[in-house]
């Protein structure tokens, strides 16, 4: 199986903010193309980026990293990630690693715009 094949990546927009969805596994053989699109979108000037994680299956190590890496670039610049629809598994892990503490979780791609609107109309 190539990774191609293992993981899918689709980018659109939501209330003009970047929505990168994510479907398949994330792991050290697919890694580094979910890294290859965060870091476009991060090097596109984009302050906030919503990542739909409903479609992801699996997680290791390399894809949290990934996640960490685009946080602190987008930080500075007053953004951040915004992860929708994470799986049970996924959750857990964001809470053990207190990433949960420096990139939100929303149950839609809709919320999540809401919010970054929100958050960019009070600043």
């Amino acid at each position: 199986m190539t990774n191609a094949l293992r993981l899918g990546t689709d980018i659109r927009k939501v209330s003009g903010i970047p929505v990168l969805s994510v479907t398949g596994e994330i792991d050290i053989y697919t890694a580094p193309l979910f890294k290859q699109a965060v870091v476009n979108l991060v090097s596109d000037g984009n302050k906030d980026i919503i990542i739909d994680l409903s479609g992801v299956t699996f997680m290791d190590s390399s894809g949290f990293g990934t996640l960490l890496g685009a946080t602190k670039r987008l930080r500075p610049t007053g953004g951040g990630l915004h992860l929708v629809g994470p799986n049970s598994t996924i959750q857990r892990m964001l809470r053990l690693t207190h990433l949960d503490t420096i990139m939100r979780v929303y149950d839609s791609e809709e919320h999540a715009a809401q919010v970054i609107s929100g958050a960019a109309a009070a600043s």
